[in-house]
């Protein structure tokens, strides 16, 4: 009976234990379960905060590019472009035993390549306009913030899912956790007991024991493992949210026993919002925000900080930071009972945007001073935009919406097809171009000059825009014709006073000569019949003849150079002043002179003026020396660079190269205020007494320059010498 009851107890308590270690066995394998179902939901949780934050990169780095057109804000982007595929992936990947959730996260996908296709354009459009924003950015700005709130919305959904399952499977885990212990602790109790009563069996207890702290040796060894990729994780996030550029703070809410927020308590500081902040970690963790920041209540940011959470709508403004004298960007976001800010210093960002206000600003008044206007054409939407200026100028409210109708309407009838066709030209020749035409406006013919220029689509090469300026030149073509008028007029006035010159010259000559001649017998023969003061008379009068002798002849040699353009040769510098000295050799002679001629390069024009030119300006150099002194002439040439040509006036630069001789003397010289004078016609600086000449000399050497498109000035120092020079087309 004894061994009968042992075995129905042996039997019993095997039963007993073989049944607590079944239910022990499936709840430490069920609790291994739901701990890597934990660990399953938080690596969903952190594949779609990775993605937002990838998202967010991008949407961070377009609206950089946008505001500064500087493309190093586009590297967030970039890199976003090339993480994007993998993390969605990934995230299919870890829920693609829940067709709930994969479904979602396959709509996600589909959002997330559409954001990306929207930010796409936004570039390319900002690439290729010049200005800040057009409608068509602005449109798809719109258009990405609406998506963007659907993929921020999609993802909550996703989130709260999961965080649901996550919760399951906490509580599923918590329970396992408890009745565990109960089992080890019942089983520890019946294996006592058996052990009292079955002694024999103690040691197939002990082994089942071993076996069960063996199990539990190893699932907490798992345990343990799964504490350290979760502590690594939490390292690397630190990380990353520390190498953030912007500020990031995370606050939980505080609530009273109505539910009521009445405050916020910090969780969480990146780096860069310490840095920011200028206050340490252990300064802001666990305190509370009024606490801390008493300004936020009163600046509304607390109130929107509510607001979000409440509603769970995003929040985003500007605040000038005035402690630090910064600009700050801040985006809020709803976190479990809480919320999120992330915020960037923008003061450069926000210096810029003024700064292109104000470029604005300064570009429409000097459009208006200076009448005129821009406007640009882009062929893919067809779409023309003017400034305020044109608007003004076409008589357009500013705003209009400008088309090419709207630019023709005013046209003359009889310049409308000369316009066409010269924006039609423009676009097929693909040059820069201008036109001048008319328009009526107000009872009023005002005078325009349109200047068009084709420009290259970016993305694509075939499609041609353009852009140009319209500038209102009615006052410059009052002012030519009127110019024009005086031309004309002045012109005619010079011909008339040449041919008067001319004419008076030659007509006086004959009655000089009747002078001379009928004084020339007076004094032959009635000399001896005359008194000493009737001889001087006589003497005077034919000196005063000779003299208008030479005047009449300069006169002509004036006239002549005036009215006949020069018959261009090459000439033989070096051998043309040759001939010149020769032909003054009586004068050179008498005045014991000596004239040196250097390297004077070749060069084309009149012969007889050339000569004419340099034996004035030689001559001139020889006559007036000093009392006493021998007088020196020196003659030198080279050709001039063209940087040297751009600088002298008078010039034109459609020649291509130039030569420049200097005479230059030892004699009197004269006061350099006189310089322009001294070309002017009958002007002198010394009396007749002491110098012959009849001032005409000089005006002819200007007149031959000006004649072969050249210039020529002087330079002197009194009593030390003078010095000519004559720049001439090499021609």
């Amino acid at each position: 009976m004894k061994n009968k009851y042992i075995k129905i107890v042996f039997v019993g308590t095997v039963m007993v234990l073989l049944g607590i270690s079944l239910v022990t066995y499936r709840n430490l394998n069920n609790y291994t379960a739901e701990v890597q179902s934990l660990s399953h939901s938080s690596v969903v949780f952190r594949s779609l905060e990775k993605l937002m934050s990838t998202i967010k990169d991008a949407e961070t780095g377009h609206r950089g590019f946008q505001l500064t057109r500087d493309s190093i804000y586009l590297q967030p982007y970039i890199a976003s472009v090339k993480e994007l595929p993998d993390q969605l992936r990934n995230l299919k990947a870890l829920v693609a035993d829940n067709r709930l959730q994969a479904r979602k996260v396959d709509s996600l996908e589909h959002l997330v390549n559409y954001q990306f296709s929207v930010i796409g354009k936004i570039l390319t459009n900002a690439q290729r306009s010049s200005l800040y924003m057009d409608r068509y950015e602005s449109a798809l700005l719109q258009e990405g913030r609406t998506n963007m709130n659907d993929i921020r919305s999609l993802v909550k959904r996703i989130d709260r899912m999961e965080e649901a399952i996550y919760k399951r499977r906490k509580a599923s885990e918590a329970d396992y956790k408890v009745v565990a212990p109960v089992a080890l602790l019942l089983y520890g109790v019946v294996a006592l007991v058996g052990l009292s009563i079955l002694f024999i069996r103690i040691l197939d207890a002990l082994e089942k024991r071993r076996v069960a702290e063996d199990q539990l040796k190893e699932n907490l060894k798992a345990l343990r493992s799964e504490v350290g990729i979760r502590e690594f994780t939490q390292r690397t996030l630190r990380s990353v949210l520390d190498n953030s550029p912007s500020g990031i703070m995370v606050f939980r809410s505080l609530r009273d026993k109505e539910g009521a927020i009445y405050d916020f308590e910090w969780v969480l500081a990146n780096a860069m919002s310490l840095t920011m902040a200028r206050v340490k970690e252990s300064s802001l963790i666990g305190k509370r925000l009024l606490e801390v920041m008493p300004g936020h209540k009163e600046l509304g940011s607390y109130h929107l900080y509510k607001e979000v959470v409440e509603t769970g709508k995003p929040g985003q403004f500007e605040k000038f930071y005035e402690p630090f004298g910064i600009w700050l960007d801040v985006t809020v976001v709803k976190f479990e009972d809480g919320f999120i800010v992330t915020f960037a210093d923008i003061t450069k960002q926000k210096s810029q945007r003024l700064l292109l206000e104000e470029r604005e600003l300064l570009l429409n008044d000097a459009e208006h001073l200076a009448k005129m206007g821009s406007w640009k054409w882009t062929e893919k939407n067809n779409e023309l935009i003017w400034s305020d200026g044109l608007c003004t100028m076409l008589g357009k409210p500013t705003g209009f919406t400008p088309d090419w109708n709207s630019f023709l309407e005013n046209v003359l009838h009889d310049d409308r097809l000369l316009v066409e066709d010269f924006l039609r030209e423009v676009k097929t020749n693909k040059v820069w171009m201008e036109v001048e035409y008319r328009i009526e406006r107000d009872d009023t013919v005002r005078h325009f000059s349109l200047v068009a220029k084709p420009t290259a689509s970016n993305d694509q090469p075939s499609v041609v825009d353009m852009m140009g300026t319209v500038l209102d030149i009615t006052d410059r073509k009052q002012y030519e014709n009127q110019m024009n008028q005086y031309t004309q007029e002045l012109q005619r006035s010079n011909e008339d006073l040449e041919q008067f010159a001319y004419v008076a010259s030659h007509d006086l000559q004959e009655p000089l000569r009747k002078i001379r001649a009928f004084g020339d017998r007076l004094a032959n023969k009635y000399n001896d019949k005359l008194e000493g003061q009737g001889v001087d008379y006589i003497q005077r009068m034919q000196s005063a003849a000779a003299r208008m002798q030479v005047l009449i002849e300069d006169l002509l040699a004036f006239s002549r150079v005036s009215k006949n353009a020069p018959v261009l040769e090459p000439l033989d510098a070096p051998q043309l002043l040759r001939d010149v000295i020769d032909d003054l050799d009586a004068q050179v002679r008498r005045e014991e002179a000596v004239v040196r001629v250097g390297m004077v390069p070749a060069f084309a024009g009149d012969k007889m003026q050339m000569k004419r030119l340099f034996q004035n300006i030689i001559s001139n150099g020889i006559k007036f020396h000093k009392p006493g002194v021998a007088p020196v002439v020196d003659i030198r040439g080279r050709l001039l660079k063209s940087n040297e040509v751009k600088t002298i006036p008078g010039l034109s630069l459609n020649e291509q190269q130039y030569v420049k001789i200097s005479v230059k003397d030892n004699g009197i010289g004269f006061d350099e205020k006189y310089a322009e004078k001294i070309f002017t016609i009958f002007h002198r600086l010394n009396g007749r007494n002491e110098y012959e000449g009849t001032g005409i000399g000089l005006s002819i050497c200007r007149k031959i320059v000006s004649n072969h498109k050249g210039v020529i000035t002087a330079r002197s120092v009194e009593n030390e010498g003078s010095e000519f020079i004559i720049i001439l087309p090499v021609g």
